[in-house]
């Protein structure tokens, strides 16, 4: 069995240097490390994927953004835990287009920010996973001082792994609603 010192040492060099520590905290004792150190790289490669998700949007990146997706891809907003009637877009091109509408259009005239925060795996198996990540969403136009916040809540991702890396095959944002006690 590898110490920990030495998988974090090994998982480092495979993944380029950068290593989140608290990723390794889920390691069982008795596990193959094997199994391990493909868990840990496939979780890792997940985690590049979604920071890619707010790089991509917020630089307004349309075709590097639905290029995150599975070709068959969704992505929806839910509320009080059902999903938005008219708010699904299902398909690469056709969010291709939802970015670049958006892009060209509503968010022109603004910088956008999702700031994503508390990635949590629900599910991983070796071909696919389901995470849970916090969202803040800022906005900045021209002669603000500051940015505002334009949302917030919860994305859960679905992920397939393809030839060309995880790639998102649902997302849907749960904007928070908070309705008092």
């Amino acid at each position: 069995m590898l110490s920990l010192n030495r998988l974090v040492r090994s998982v480092t060099s495979l993944r380029g240097g950068v290593l989140v520590l608290g990723l390794v905290s889920w390691l069982a004792p008795g596990r193959a490390v094997a199994q391990d150190l493909d868990a840990l790289q496939d979780r890792l490669a997940i985690a590049e994927q979604l920071a890619q998700y707010s790089y991509r949007w917020d630089s307004k990146n349309s075709e590097g953004f639905a290029n995150l997706f599975t070709a068959d891809g969704a992505m929806g907003r839910g509320r009080d835990g059902t999903l938005v009637t008219g708010s699904r877009v299902v398909g690469r091109q056709a969010i291709l287009e939802y970015a670049r509408t958006s892009h060209q259009g509503r968010l022109a005239d603004r910088q956008t920010r999702h700031h994503f925060s508390a990635l949590v795996f629900l599910e991983l198996t070796a071909d696919s996973a389901v995470t849970e990540n916090m969202a803040l969403i800022t906005h900045q136009v021209a002669g603000d001082s500051a940015a505002f916040i334009s949302a917030s809540g919860i994305y859960r991702n679905t992920w397939k792994k393809t030839p060309q890396g995880w790639k998102i095959v649902k997302r849907i944002f749960f904007n928070d609603r908070f309705v008092g006690p």
